[in-house]
C-alpha cells in the first residue's frame, strides 16, 4: 500500500501501521530511527493520531517533532 508523509509516497506492507510509517520515512531520510518517540503525527485533516493506529491506503499523514 502507498502512504504519504510529509508529502513523500512511500511504500507499506497490508497491515502496517503508522509506526511502521514512520519507520520507513526515517529510512528513506536518514534520520535515526529512535526519533519517533519523539514525533506527533497528524492525519490529513490536522487531528492527532496514535503511532499504532493503522495505516491505510492513501493515507497522508504529517508530522512534527517535540523536541525542535
Amino acid at each position: 500500500m502507498k502512504i504519504k508523509v510529509n508529502r513523500k509516497t512511500i511504500t507499506l506492507f497490508e497491515g502496517a501501521t503508522i509506526r511502521h510509517a514512520l519507520l520507513r520515512y526515517c529510512a528513506l531520510k536518514g534520520i535515526d530511527a529512535s526519533t519517533i518517540e519523539n514525533i506527533t503525527v497528524y492525519d490529513r485533516f490536522g487531528h492527532e493520531t496514535d503511532l499504532d493506529a493503522p495505516a491505510s491506503q492513501h493515507d497522508a499523514i504529517r508530522i512534527k517533532t517535540n523536541n525542535l
